[in-house]
């Protein structure tokens, strides 16, 4: 652009240049006519004078000739000056219009003034004579010629200055457009080669800083703009990607952290299996996902699955949810190895499995293994029907099947404690009745038999032996307080009519002894199996003997019905409330006893507002 400015300006300088050098020769040719002019007058003043001095013998004749004469060579020499130097036949007229007049001056005029001061007459008779006068009219014609030759050169330059002139301003407009034309190029070509990316690189930085990171720019511009929307473009995919990846962890993340309060709520495992299988597969976009468990018999048997609700049909379990763990599986390669392992292509399987995934068209199987507490056992496993399954996922897995283990290991640990803790609670039942049995057949019976002999021997008594007899109906009555306790010992620990009558029997017993009225409905239409009746029966007892001692009841409200499977008990009393599990309760014991019944036992109690013990008991599970 600036060769280009500068072109057109040198255009325009030579243009004016010309236009002065036509103006120059066009001053200058003007010149050569006036100087020719003032020439010509100065020969005719010269000869007007020369006539009229000696015609009339005036003496201001002589000085006027005196002055021309005087001024001749300066004019004839600004004749020969002005002349045109590039028309030669021109500046060869100039030269001989000079040494004509000088020739007229030096042969004519200045002898004929000579002769005018010694020969009087000769002079006049010559100035009669005309000769001057043709003298003169030879010189004029030289001049005519030369004016007229001049004026031609004078109108060509004025053409020529006119043309020069033309062009010029041709030039000049043709520049000033050129001009115009090339800043409206330039500002066209930085708008769009410099302006228009850079505003669009702003505006993407804009829309970069609210978080639209898919936007991009053409890659149109050259060199460093060029440069920089590459750049911009790279950094957008790169922010995009991050992103991408940060929200696929954050997800990874939600669905661990929603996995996981599951397995710390201590849900069933098919619980947790089912929220795994949906979750693993929404965050790893599978079609399909399965939870396997190995089996001792070398199948593999579907504990947990998920299906893409999107798709176009849902897929059932594999081989309705058992198969056999052969090669060529994953989970056969998953159970080999104890490492992940992927199959992409089941177009030559042989295996039941490889033969049902080629059927319906699943492109790509991965899984990885399943380890509880060090040992294999089972796997996660992935089906996709379009495209492979990507690199790295089954690493992605080990934190998901990492839960699974850990439900699996939980929940295992949480059966052997309720098992442990029932063979507790029936060890302790064992031992209660053995007491009780030992109690009545034992230390009852003996001592029923030393009160029977205390009052044969004290009927045998002489009656002068009265001191001796009231010893002996003092302890007789001792032994009689001693078996009352041992029979409230033996009723506590296993009431008998709890044994004889059953659940409702007791529990009005329970009632009629207690010193807070009690309100019992009992809605159980089956009889119990006796852990649950024992359970129920303690808890009751042991919450009216609560309400009795720290309660400050009016009232106590005991309903017992069944629930579908659970036998469901409700303890409400008026008092003022503050109970709470722990601390030294008897209610913890109460608490052990039903939950290792698979029951759950909860205490609400306001202070003021009274306590109410709810607790459910599974039927089948005792």
């Amino acid at each position: 652009m600036a060769v280009l400015n500068i072109g057109a300006f040198l255009l325009l300088c030579v243009a004016i240049r010309g236009l002065g050098d036509a103006e120059a020769v066009a001053h200058r040719s003007e010149a050569a006519l006036a100087s020719a002019n003032r020439l010509e007058t100065v020969l005719f003043d010269l000869e007007m004078d020369s006539r009229g001095f000696i015609l009339t013998g005036d003496p201001r004749f002589l000085r006027s000739y005196n002055t021309a004469r005087a001024a001749f060579p300066g004019q004839a020499s600004k004749l020969e000056q002005l002349s045109p130097a590039e028309d030669v036949v021109q500046g060869r007229r100039a030269g001989q219009i000079a040494q004509a007049d000088q020739a007229y001056i030096r042969d004519y005029s200045e002898p004929l003034m000579n002769a005018a001061r010694s020969d009087y007459g000769s002079a006049r008779s010559r100035v009669v004579n005309g000769e001057g006068l043709k003298r003169l009219a030879v010189l004029r014609d030289q001049f005519t010629r030369f004016t007229d030759a001049q004026r031609k050169i004078a109108a060509a330059r004025e053409r020529h200055s006119i043309g020069a002139a033309r062009e010029a301003s041709i030039t000049t407009v043709a520049a000033a457009t050129g001009s115009l034309l090339l800043i409206w190029f330039s500002i066209t070509y930085l708008t769009r080669a410099v302006v228009r990316p850079i505003r669009r690189a702003s505006a993407m930085a804009g829309e970069l800083a609210h978080g639209d990171l898919a936007v991009r720019m053409p890659e149109t511009s050259l060199g460093e703009i060029g440069t920089l929307e590459r750049t911009f473009n790279v950094m957008a995919g790169s922010l995009e990607t991050s992103r991408d990846k940060f929200h696929q962890v954050v997800e990874e993340q939600r669905a661990l952290r929603r996995v996981a309060t599951l397995v710390a709520r201590g849900v069933p495992p098919s619980e947790v299996f089912a929220a795994v299988a949906s979750e693993v597969g929404s965050v790893v976009g599978a079609d399909h996902t399965n939870i396997v468990r190995y089996e001792p018999d070398n199948t593999a048997t579907v504990v947990g699955y998920w299906s893409d609700p999107s798709g176009t049909e849902v897929m059932p379990p594999p081989m309705d949810g058992r198969w056999p763990v052969e090669d060529g599986t994953v989970t056969g390669a998953v159970l080999a190895t104890g490492r992940p392992a992927r199959i992409t292509d089941y177009e030559h399987a042989t295996s039941a499995l490889g033969i049902w995934a080629r059927s319906m068209g699943i492109r790509c199987v991965a899984g990885c293994p399943v380890n509880v507490e060090g040992n294999i056992w089972g796997a996660m496993t992935m089906y996709s029907l379009v495209t492979e399954i990507p690199p790295g996922t089954e690493d992605r897995l080990l934190e998901f099947v990492e839960l699974v283990g850990t439900a699996i290991a939980n929940t295992q640990s949480r059966s052997d404690l309720l098992a442990s803790r029932a063979r507790v609670v029936a060890a302790a039942d064992e031992s209660r009745r053995r007491i009780e049995r030992d109690l009545h057949d034992g230390a009852q019976q003996q001592l029923v038999t030393l009160g029977l002999k205390l009052r044969t021997a004290q009927t045998a008594l002489a009656p002068c032996q009265e001191e001796l007899k009231q010893q002996l109906t003092s302890t007789a009555q001792g032994l009689t307080s001693v078996m009352e306790n041992l029979r409230e010992i033996s009723r506590g620990l296993v009431p008998a009519i709890l044994t004889r009558c059953g659940l409702h029997p007791a529990l009005r017993s329970l009632a009629r002894r207690s010193p807070v009225p009690v309100k019992l409905t009992v809605c159980a239409c089956q009889r119990l199996p006796e852990p649950i009746q024992v359970a129920i029966y303690y808890t009751v007892s042991e919450a009216l003997t609560n309400v009795a001692k720290y309660a400050h009841a009016s009232a106590v409200d005991v309903h017992v019905a069944m629930q579908d499977t659970t036998v469901r008990l409700s303890i409400h009393d008026d008092g003022i409330g503050g109970a709470h599990i722990g601390g030294g309760s008897g209610l913890v014991g109460l608490k052990d006893r039903i939950e290792a019944l698979g029951g759950k036992i909860d205490i609400d109690s306001p202070v003021g507002g009274g306590t109410s013990l709810l607790s459910g008991i599974p039927v089948g599970h005792a």
